[in-house]
């Protein structure tokens, strides 16, 4: 069990850390400037300045990495009993938003052999266009965004059920929803990725901590604190 609960640690470790940094921070790195419009973007594609195939590739190891957070950090919380059934959720929901971010990399790479492969600019981004808007691609990425917003914050509240991180750590998710509403002069999209890293970080480290932990260590606060109880025991013992 020690050693299943160690390779879950590790997982999760690595998936919640590299999960949000190829999904959301490389990329909007790779690109400061958000284009205007949809039309703009597509058009610059097109024309072979995007770039977009090293965020494309960014964004599908985030997808995986997602898949082993939540594998690793809901496994963990499942193993260890407390926090299980939040652990669960937090399993089942990040499965299915991979799985849906998986689908729109499978689309956006269509679009992106579309774009690339045209011979006229303009009807290949009409073209694209409307293959963005239909249903096939937007149910997907509202299931995909939608459930990654919703899975880290539940793996971090099945972690503080487990006592793992505090409390404060699932609550510093808030943070990159509260920071959209701030006017500021830079790119929120970035920075609102940063800010997602700083919990995503934490539990990163209490993972590897508990991760690299000697099992002797764990045996021996267990018969401490059992030492402790026998004692406090028969001094009430009448």
């Amino acid at each position: 069990m020690r050693r299943l609960e160690v390779a879950l640690r590790w997982l999760g470790a690595l998936g919640i850390t590299l999960a949000p940094l190829g999904l959301f921070v490389l990329p909007g790195l790779l690109h400061p400037e958000p284009y205007e419009t949809a039309e703009d973007q597509f058009t610059a594609i097109a024309e072979g300045a995007g770039g977009e195939y090293l965020a494309q590739g960014l964004q599908l190891l985030g997808s995986a990495f997602l898949m082993a957070a939540a594998l690793g950090i809901g496994g963990c919380a499942i193993a260890r009993g407390r926090g299980r059934t939040l652990g669960a959720i937090g399993l089942a929901v990040g499965m299915v938003a991979a799985v849906g971010l998986l689908v729109v990399m499978g689309f956006e790479l269509a679009m992106l052999t579309i774009l690339i492969s045209a011979t006229d600019t303009d009807s290949a981004v009409a073209q694209v266009i409307g293959l963005s808007t239909g249903p096939a691609f937007a149910i997907p990425l509202l299931v995909g965004l939608g459930g990654f917003s919703l899975t880290l914050p539940i793996l971090g509240f099945a972690l503080w059920r487990s006592r793992v991180v505090p409390i404060v750590v699932p609550l510093l998710f808030a943070l990159p929803v509260l920071i959209g509403f701030v006017p500021l002069p830079v790119d929120t999209t970035v920075l609102s990725g940063v800010l997602m890293m700083v919990p995503c970080l934490w539990m990163s480290v209490q993972l590897i901590r508990g991760a690299v932990t000697k099992p002797g260590a764990d045996a021996a606060t267990a018969v401490a604190t059992s030492r402790v109880a026998g004692r406090r025991t028969e001094t009430h013992a009448p």
